[in-house]
């Protein structure tokens, strides 16, 4: 008998399973390593931990089948993928290893943006940059550690690490590097542009190898640590969900299958690249040669469960483990006897921020609707139903790019649960079936394996031959699916909701971790909840006019319209393209002020552009009680010159103050012609309490103010009055 080692190098823990040639599992060795989060959103790893689970996993499958090590063809790892280890000119591991669920890159990501240009990235890579993806965690590593930067000579990924440890041989595989944003997706090599533009050296990066390619041998001193036969074959393997896709025989165009392990995933095979313009979804090189696959990644998927595990079933988790019992087992029997909805009870599973579809590194867990009345069975069962409604989000991605499967293979820890295959079922309205096999990617390793050593004569022969699919299979309950469509449709309108919330939340870790508070730009995500920035405007058009029009050293003068501005060359523009045919007027703010005074607020949107740079004081309606407003509500923002901002309905804001002591601020104005009207002689004052004067705007003003004194409003704006 003949044998292959497939190992599922992961984030909790290295799997080792020894397979004969057809497929059966005879032994399998999990072993755990830490985790480490030295900050809030950061995650790392020891690469010794997982060459060491490696090693004494492949010791103990070895030893559990008392089998002639001589037998065992091949090995192949799959590995979680991104994780970033650099290794000096010694080899030597420089620094613990970046991982694909830390999300402390956002400023990279947004700097590999502009060099190489979105529209561009999605082109050559068919992905955005990421966070947990491995080239903004080479560019953070050369800006914050510059010293160890500038030692590296080599960059792998995890598995391919570890690899490297078994055989000598340096090599990054094609599935699992296609992950890093570096790499050319359709002609499967590494982008020389992309590596250009970022000044990464192409250097740093080894030979691109298929995954069923023979990457290497067992070294003797491999061989002595494990008791493997000095020179058995290591395929290149692949990363763990391309992997895991062999393992449920997902190999040929159509085939999809599910997964909720750490992460989550939707995944489909392709036989050509296949791109959401929108970076919403991964396209990545398959395991198959001249394949692709389309696939969606929810970050904290079974981490979510995880976390819910070790943060509320500690106790029963510990009684489970000395009784021999598995405790996700009782908390998936307790989800079970609450309704879907769980009672009203929403969770986002944003742990590490997330990936698909939301690209946001900022975004964070959360439980929507969290009441007295719940239960930690509710929690539980809203944790579950978070997860998969995720999975539905990117499924509906995949709807858009043609992808639309009626049959879903379930694999992970949530295909093993009877429970949550039919949550799956219900809530992506897709039929779901199981394989017979539960290892996944361990599986897949060791079909590479045997492509690699001859065993196979392709890797489809392989999913053939060693894949069976279960008994069971899930159907949709029509009445459940109409439920989880209505809590679908929540679930979906939540994010964007909470998108500047959860970046402001980010600017107040920042605050709590460091002490500084930052300024920040009209373009950043905080500033959508008062308006946003247009692009496409000729900007140095009204600059120029500005320029002419007076701007007093001493005060602010403010003309709703003026001709050279409406003659300037972009009114037709603004009015059709920013106010939707609408007659509009263009005029001006200008002068030298640096106090709040008083906030305004106009019953139509208001566009500014900026001939300076300067900044805006703003605050949202939602802070206003009963016509009074508090200082304390009101944000700063900065707007550098040639910036045009559209403030909502909405927003309450000030005239712009300006940047420098010695210069003023050139503002341009633009609102629906007529805003500026006389109050309807038939309206009573309390009829739009707080929000209309006899000029058809609300002024909130401080008491110290100009405006305050002269008792132009009613709004009172209390607290200091604030100043740059």
């Amino acid at each position: 008998m003949q044998y292959l080692l497939g190992v599922d190098l992961g984030t909790s823990g290295t799997k080792t399973v020894l397979f004969d040639t057809e497929g059966k599992a005879l032994a399998s060795k999990t072993i755990e390593y830490p985790l480490y989060q030295e900050k809030n959103g950061w995650a790392e790893q020891d690469p010794n931990d997982w060459y060491q689970a490696t090693i004494e996993g492949i010791k103990s499958v070895l030893a559990q089948s008392k089998i002639d090590a001589k037998d065992v063809l091949a090995l192949a790892i799959a590995g979680q993928m991104h994780g970033l280890v650099m290794l000096d000119e010694k080899d030597a591991v420089l620094r613990k290893a970046i991982l694909w669920c830390d999300s402390r890159t956002g400023a990279q990501c947004d700097e590999i943006t502009q060099l190489v240009g979105k529209k561009r990235l999605i082109e050559i890579n068919a992905n955005p940059a990421l966070s947990g993806f491995t080239a903004p965690k080479i560019l953070w590593v050369r800006e914050h550690e510059k010293d160890l930067y500038d030692k590296c000579r080599t960059m792998l990924l995890p598995k391919d690490y570890v690899r490297f440890k078994l055989t000598g041989v340096k090599a990054q595989e094609i599935s699992d590097a296609s992950g890093t944003n570096l790499l050319d997706i359709t002609n499967r090599v590494w982008s020389d542009e992309i590596l250009e533009k970022l000044n990464i050296d192409k250097s740093l990066l080894p030979p691109l190898i298929e995954s069923q390619a023979i990457a290497g041998r067992i070294t003797a001193e491999i061989a002595a640590l494990t008791g493997l036969k000095e020179g058995t074959i290591v395929a290149g393997g692949a990363g763990d969900n391309a992997a895991a896709a062999l393992g449920t025989g997902v190999c040929k165009e159509g085939d999809c299958f599910v997964t909720l392990g750490t992460s989550g995933v939707v995944f489909a095979h392709t036989t050509k690249p296949s791109i959401d313009p929108l970076g919403r979804v991964h396209t990545f090189c398959a395991a198959v040669p001249n394949s692709w696959t389309a696939m969606s990644c929810t970050l904290a998927a079974g981490l979510s469960l995880r976390w819910m595990r070790d943060e509320f079933w500690s106790f029963e988790k510990d009684k489970c483990e000395k009784e021999g019992l598995e405790v996700y087992n009782l908390m998936t029997d307790s989800a079970s006897k609450i309704p879907s909805g769980s009672d009203g009870l929403l969770y986002l599973p944003y742990l590490m921020g997330e990936r698909s579809p939301v690209l946001d590194p900022e975004a964070r867990g959360v439980f929507f609707g969290l009441s007295a009345r719940h239960t930690k069975a509710h929690l539980t069962r809203a944790v579950l139903e978070g997860i998969t409604l995720s999975q539905r989000h990117n499924l509906e991605v995949l709807n858009e790019m043609g992808i639309v499967p009626t049959t879903l293979t379930a694999c992970g820890g949530g295909g093993a649960s009877p429970m949550w295959r039919q949550m799956i079922a219900n809530i992506l309205k897709v039929k779901v079936n199981t394989i017979a096999s539960k290892e996944g990617p361990a599986l897949g390793a060791a079909i590479l394996a045997g492509v690699a050593s001859g065993v196979f004569a392709s890797v489809e022969e392989g999913c053939q031959k060693l894949v069976t699919l279960g008994t069971t299979e899930t159907l949709p309950q029509q009445s459940e699916c109409q439920r989880y469509d209505e809590i679908y449709h929540l679930y979906a309108s939540l994010y964007p909701l909470m998108r500047p919330a959860f970046h402001k939340l980010a600017s107040l870790r920042n605050f709590l971790d460091e002490g500084k508070k930052e300024i920040l730009d009209v373009s950043s995500v905080e500033f959508e909840r008062f308006g946003r920035v247009i692009s496409g405007i000729d900007t140095a058009k009204v600059i120029e006019a500005l320029d002419k029009l007076p701007c007093p050293e001493a005060s602010v003068v403010y003309e709703p319209s003026d001709p050279l501005l409406e003659n300037c060359g972009v009114f037709e523009d603004l009015q059709n393209r920013v106010f939707g045919g609408l007659p509009i007027e263009m005029g001006y703010c200008s002068g030298h002020n640096k106090l709040l005074n008083c906030l305004e607020y106009h019953r139509n949107s208001e566009l500014n552009i900026a001939a300076t740079d300067a900044y805006l004081m703003v605050a949202p309606m939602t802070a206003i009680k009963d016509g009074i407003i508090d200082t304390e509500a009101v944000e700063t923002f900065f707007v550098p010159k040639g910036t045009a901002v559209l403030f909502y309905e909405t927003t309450l804001h000030y005239a712009p103050c300006h940047k420098d002591e010695k210069d003023g601020f050139r503002v341009c104005v633009v609102l629906p012609k007529g805003t500026n009207t006389a109050r309807p002689q038939t309206l009573e004052k309390d009829e739009e309490v707080g929000c209309l004067t006899h000029n058809n705007k609300w002024l909130y003003a401080h008491k110290d103010s100009p405006e305050g004194k002269a008792q132009v409003t009613h709004g009172l704006l209390i607290g200091k009055n604030l100043s740059l």
